[in-house]
């Protein structure tokens, strides 16, 4: 999925890039999936092409190019398991952390508690910094051995507040943050990783739903970026 993901970011990229337009009735924001691949059709790119170019060179050159040396490690020592137990190492080491990738990273942003919203938003204005603690979770956070093992992965609202900054300032800037939510009556959620995955699974297998944030406010709030952009241009030109 995540080479999916790279691979059609890097199309769109291209497309601005050259000045090209969008195909007709293709929307920018849709998933292309392994399901879209193998059971309809894409305009960016077929099911060969993701293989031949996406997923077959890594596969190739990772699993099987990277540990050859092991071929001729193993003939001077004697031995002749060395490259095939660094091949089922290295698929067992990508599953596992595929496995907490998606455990870490995934589950703080899906739920029944979490917003979607219909239209995007300018970077780093009012709805840009709403929409990342409504659409994002912490998990338990605070000391440094619970972050450690979270990876300080579990600041994920203040990460994509200000994703520059470092992890010790997520540390430092987390109580602020709920602090200024609690205080003006925004979700901010804060939940164990566990507990996520569960409401993960119920989005994925279709027992519950993200909400939708209501359109009236989502127009409200992006109206109210529009007038602070304009007031800001403005004062700059005196």
């Amino acid at each position: 999925m995540g080479a999916d993901t790279s691979f059609f970011n890097s199309f769109l990229n291209y497309i601005g890039r050259e000045g090209k337009k969008m195909p007709a009735g293709v929307i920018a924001s849709d998933a292309v999936t392994m399901k879209t691949l193998l059971t309809t059709s894409t305009p960016f790119y077929t099911l060969s092409e993701f293989f031949m170019v996406v997923l077959g060179p890594y596969l190739l050159i990772h699993f099987f190019i990277l540990p050859m040396p092991l071929l001729f490690v193993q003939q001077y020592l004697g031995r002749e398991d060395m490259y095939t137990n660094a091949v089922k190492n290295l698929f067992l080491a990508d599953i596992l952390t595929n496995l907490h990738g998606f455990l870490a990273v995934v589950t703080n942003h899906a739920g029944d508690d979490m917003y979607r919203f219909r239209e995007g938003c300018r970077p780093f204005s009012g709805s840009f910094y709403l929409r990342q603690v409504l659409a994002s979770v912490d998990f338990a956070y605070g000391s440094d051995i619970v972050d450690f093992f979270h990876g300080w992965l579990n600041y994920q609202i203040e990460h994509h507040m200000w994703p520059n900054l470092s992890m010790l300032s997520y540390q430092k800037s987390a109580p602020f943050v709920k602090e200024i939510c609690d205080r003006h009556g925004v979700p901010y959620v804060q939940e164990n990783v566990f507990l996520r995955l569960k409401k993960t699974v119920d989005i994925m297998v279709g027992t519950s739903s993200m909400k939708w944030f209501p359109e009236s406010y989502e127009k409200k709030f992006l109206e109210s970026d529009k007038l602070m952009l304009a007031s800001k241009k403005a004062a700059k030109a005196e």
